[in-house]
């Protein structure tokens, strides 16, 4: 249980943004699976899915700034902005950066915003129980002491060591936290079992952004309970909630109203391509070399 997986040529691999990585590699190549099935265009998707990641971290970033002016108000927001080592990053933030990136690309390229979410949001939960083990590794996001025997000791020097000493066991200069809740395995726990609702509701979809709008609200309401036990001190406080409770109780609040207004005017979602037709449009977007031999 370390921040630090290892060093390659003297630079650290942190196991947060190890764990982010694998996340959005996995995510990439899943959620693009399910667009070369709605007939998404390929180029279209791969971009809208680099802008996607560029645009998490930034937002990830600017919500962990946003809730804590204390980290950036004396060497400025841009500064602070970008001395991230894939640290102090907020997981809505990333959400909503990426979802507003999509948006835009998608409004600009004339492609359905809504189709696209469908095929990203099993990505999304599958790559949110990664992450979260990255953030147990690191220390980061943990959770208040408790009693119960899973209860994790993190080691000295970590976040929760800082913010719950085990005084009674201190060993010199040298103390390990408290027994705490491990908040980033349960949050890891609840991504991957949204990940086969996820699918299912792509799978059993209606109308598109069905499966988008179904799982994002369920996300939320998990994640709202687990703040509650949440131990870490850097989440930022609105109306007495901790930042992310309050963005996900409007995340909820914006899906339902969404949900009930696209469930009557919202289209069908196209039939799925067959594996000739993905191959014939990989081919022509330039993705994919044909199988035919030429003579």
């Amino acid at each position: 249980m370390h921040p630090i997986i290892t060093t390659v040529f003297g630079q650290p691999i942190y196991s947060y943004g190890a764990a982010l990585g694998i996340a959005f590699i996995t995510g990439w190549s899943l959620a693009t699976r399910f667009t070369n099935r709605e007939g998404i265009p390929y180029k279209f998707a791969t971009t809208a899915y680099t802008l996607a990641i560029i645009f998490a971290l930034i937002g990830a970033r600017v919500f962990e700034l946003l809730a804590n002016p204390e980290m950036w108000r004396f060497k400025g927001f841009l500064v602070a902005l970008f001395a991230s080592k894939c640290e102090g990053l907020v997981a809505y933030g990333g959400f909503v950066g990426a979802w507003i990136a999509c948006f835009v690309y998608a409004r600009m390229k004339s492609q359905d915003f809504w189709s696209l979410a469908d095929c990203t949001t099993p990505s999304m939960m599958l790559g949110l129980g990664i992450t979260r083990i990255g953030c147990f590794f690191a220390g980061c996001c943990h959770g208040q002491p408790t009693e119960v025997p899973w209860g994790i000791v993190f080691p000295p020097g970590s976040p929760a060591a800082r913010a719950f000493p085990d005084l009674a066991h201190r060993v010199g200069e040298t103390v390990s936290s408290l027994p705490v809740h491990p908040t980033q395995l349960y949050e890891s726990l609840l991504g991957f079992a949204l990940f086969p609702i996820a699918y299912l509701a792509y799978k059993k979809r209606r109308f598109t952004g069905q499966a988008f709008l179904i799982t994002i609200p369920l996300y939320a309401i998990g994640r709202f309970l687990l703040e509650i036990i949440r131990g870490d001190t850097d989440r930022g406080e609105v109306a007495s909630l901790s930042t992310s409770q309050f963005i996900g109780m409007v995340v909820v609040l914006c899906a339902i109203g969404i949900y009930l207004y696209r469930r009557t005017r919202a289209p069908a979602p196209p039939p799925p391509l067959s594996d000739e037709e993905i191959e014939r449009r990989q081919v022509e977007a330039g993705a994919k070399k044909s199988k035919k031999k030429s003579r």
